[in-house]
């Protein structure tokens, strides 16, 4: 254990509350069977079989679980690890995207941009045939009908 803020802190750089908040939910379930046990050792003392209600047992187990993994969960520690974690995971996803460019680029392979900037000159390319051709045809039509009459 160590001083952080003014803090103890304890088991995976928790601090003293947080700790606590995440093992009572345990404190209290074990302290309910060893109480159960004591019961169940008694009865089996007397010739009886002991009363065991497995549904309760279960229940009771996955409320201290629940309890346990939510104040874990809520804990400025974890909540730290998951921040970092993200962190992580995008500075490697873009460390990756910017190496697949950086490598597609040297050998001469397009990428999606290249390929969009293409299609982007093409259709402005292909609008400005469609005008031009428009005029032409206009004027045609104007020839024409000096022509006919």
């Amino acid at each position: 254990m160590s001083e952080k803020n003014g803090n103890t802190v304890g088991f995976a750089g928790m601090d003293q509350a947080n700790l606590e908040a995440t093992l009572q939910p345990w404190m209290e379930y074990w302290m309910q069977l060893f109480e159960q046990n004591s019961q169940w050792q008694q009865a089996l003392m007397a010739g009886a079989p002991p009363n065991v209600d497995y549904t309760t047992l279960r229940s009771q187990w996955l409320g201290a679980m629940s309890k346990s993994v939510e104040a874990f969960m809520r804990s400025p520690t974890f909540l730290e690890g998951m921040r970092r974690n993200a962190e992580t995971m995008t500075a490697a996803k873009v460390s990756g995207d910017l190496a697949k460019f950086e490598m597609a680029r040297q050998a001469g392979v397009p990428h999606i941009e290249d390929i969009r900037g293409l299609y982007d000159r093409l259709e402005s390319a292909h609008e400005l045939v469609i005008q031009k051709l428009e005029a032409i045809e206009r004027r045609l039509s104007a020839m024409e009908q000096k022509l006919i009459s």
